[in-house]
């Protein structure tokens, strides 16, 4: 019998704009909102695209830092610290919680061969995931959360838990090839009102929806494999 694809948790609150999709990580996702020099303009300006596709999972425990070292994986020294090496983030959550994103279908070992263990807890999770950049970043910050996110998250590997448009969130800022991003994640049942909410503030602003195609050909650092044109 032929298995259900999976949806991106926003793929509804995404469909009013008509997106091409395409199966990313087995996940159908919106790959292409417009043509590729507007979504290069709306970069410039203001963008978000959804990146939930990526494969991710929580450890916690208090074994939880041993039990990953020992599988190989570099963790930050403290909590609300996060570390990026060989297309795999891992976020320190707590002293003992840990949210790991695999980013290419190439990190070993993956998130899927985590386990739980004794003191270890493995997690499945389910969040919206999204990607923000642009000029206009600050003002949109603004609006939307109370403590000043772009100096919060000014600190290199710091992340910061707050509250965006009412819905709990985790965000941290990268540097991938010159250009300042910011992540975002939530629990995917938010995950459409918070596209929704942020997407029109996006648009006043001048700026839209950008694919996750644009992406993956913007920092051709973070590959998506499995992604597929046409279905």
């Amino acid at each position: 019998m032929k298995s259900t694809l999976l949806k991106s948790p926003i793929a509804f609150a995404q469909a009013s704009q008509n997106p091409q999709m395409a199966e990313v990580n087995g996940m159908l996702t919106a790959v292409r909102f417009a043509d590729e020099a507007i979504e290069s303009q709306r970069v410039e300006v203001l963008a978000i695209c959804d990146v939930s596709a990526f494969e991710r999972v929580s450890i916690k425990g208090k074994q939880a830092a041993s039990y990953l070292q020992q599988q190989g994986i570099a963790l930050p020294a403290d909590a609300n610290q996060w570390l990026f090496e060989a297309d795999r983030l891992v976020m320190r959550l707590g002293n003992s919680e840990f949210l790991i994103e695999d980013q290419t279908t190439n990190v070993k070992p993956s998130v899927s061969e985590l386990s739980s263990a004794e003191g270890v807890h493995k997690v499945s999770r389910n969040d919206a995931a999204f990607i923000l950049t642009g000029n206009h970043i600050q003002p949109l910050f603004a609006e939307i959360c109370e403590i000043d996110l772009v100096a919060e998250l000014a600190t290199e590997n710091h992340l910061v838990m707050t509250v965006i448009a009412g819905v709990s969130a985790t965000l941290l800022s990268q540097t991938l090839n010159g250009e300042r991003i910011y992540r975002l994640w939530c629990d995917g049942t938010y995950g459409p009102y918070l596209w929704k909410t942020l997407l029109s503030i996006i648009e006043q602003a001048g700026g839209g929806a950008w694919d996750c195609i644009t992406f993956i050909q913007r920092f051709n650092r973070l590959q998506i494999s499995t992604l597929r044109k046409g279905l």
